[in-house]
């Protein structure tokens, strides 16, 4: 792993505080770098991306499919797949930067203080072990054990709504909702300060995921952890986040509240992409598409990655970079003409 790269600013809430302290934020992210190093050259997934998540916060993640979304999910776990690599930057957990960590260190704390719920529960559990099994192996690793590891599981599957007989239930036996409720379990076998949603309800129909983010909000109220939300759909994204972060190709474009954001995005892409849901009151106006496509990462384009889709690039937009700039109460903007 490289040296981590100079904090970029950030656009998070962070109250004053020192590191880990109690006005400190829970996650601080500086200028996290990710690259996928193949054969054709090396690929930068994640470039110089920092946010904050504050203690109880829900935050989203928003943006089109490849602009590096689950990549810096797992990136904060440190569970990124080959060829990937974290090339620099800090991911500050409660004070400690887990890019720094040991691996027997980063396994005491992962699942214990902060965990993941995967996009596919059937890829994610093990297909030969029981729910019963995976849930007392989570526990038996981090020192609960015996009777209080079974009386555990089965407390975990009534917290998600599962019968205490789906303990024994293989993952194929399940539905897809079932076996998301069982990742969920998993995540918080342990109470965890932060929870990574990597778009948890992608392949569930919209009855079904409904259900699933109803049952993580009810459970967040109830337990107080913070949760980052990452999802493609930003109209259910605004109904749920305290704030949300947009991506684009690769970077971080805007943050803000999400009462704000739906009053007045400030960047193009995030203007773009709001003006293309439809209406809730179901008129027939034909809604915008953003123009073109997402850039290649492997030869992005000079200056502002959006300028070639937007209408209101200028000369000085298609030449240099924008910095994230903090606009206070949360938000942040990367855009010249903001």
């Amino acid at each position: 792993m490289a040296e981590p790269a100079p904090p970029t600013p950030s656009a998070g809430p962070g109250p004053a505080g020192g590191p880990g302290g109690p006005g400190a934020p829970l996650l601080s992210v500086r200028g996290l770098c990710v690259d996928y190093v193949g054969e054709e050259g090396l690929v930068r997934a994640v470039d110089r991306v920092s946010f904050e998540v504050g203690r109880g916060e829900l935050l989203g993640i928003a943006g089109e499919s490849g602009c590096g979304k689950s990549t810096v999910a797992q990136a904060l776990l440190r569970v990124l797949p080959p060829p990937a690599l974290i090339s620099g930057g800090q991911v500050l957990f409660e004070g400690r930067d887990l890019l720094r960590l040991d691996e027997p260190a980063l396994r005491a704390l992962r699942w214990r203080r902060l965990s993941m719920v995967f996009q596919g529960a059937l890829d994610a559990l093990n297909p030969v072990l029981t729910v019963g099994a995976q849930l007392r192996d989570t526990l038996e690793a981090h020192g609960v054990r015996g009777a209080r590891a079974r009386q555990r599981a089965a407390e975990l599957l009534a917290l998600v709504g599962l019968l205490p007989a789906h303990l024994a239930s293989w993952p194929h036996q399940l539905s897809g909702g079932m076996r998301q409720r069982v990742g969920i379990a998993l995540a918080l076998a342990l109470e965890p300060a932060l929870v990574v949603l990597d778009e948890p309800t992608t392949a569930l129909d919209v009855v079904v995921e409904r259900e699933i983010l109803q049952v993580l909000l009810d459970l967040k109220a109830r337990l107080g952890f913070s949760a980052i939300f990452i999802t493609h759909d930003l109209a259910r994204m605004l109904q749920l986040c305290d704030r949300v972060a947009i991506f684009y190709a690769g970077r971080l474009v805007e943050v803000a509240p999400a009462a704000a954001l739906r009053a007045g995005p400030r960047h193009p892409y995030t203007q773009g992409l709001l003006a293309a849901y439809p209406s809730l009151q179901g008129d027939d106006q034909e809604r915008p598409a953003i123009p073109g496509a997402p850039p290649s990462l492997r030869s992005p384009p000079p200056g502002c990655r959006f300028h070639p889709r937007c209408a209101l690039a200028v000369e000085r937009c298609r030449s240099e970079e924008p910095a994230l700039r903090s606009l206070g109460a949360g938000s942040g903007v990367a855009c010249h003409l903001a």
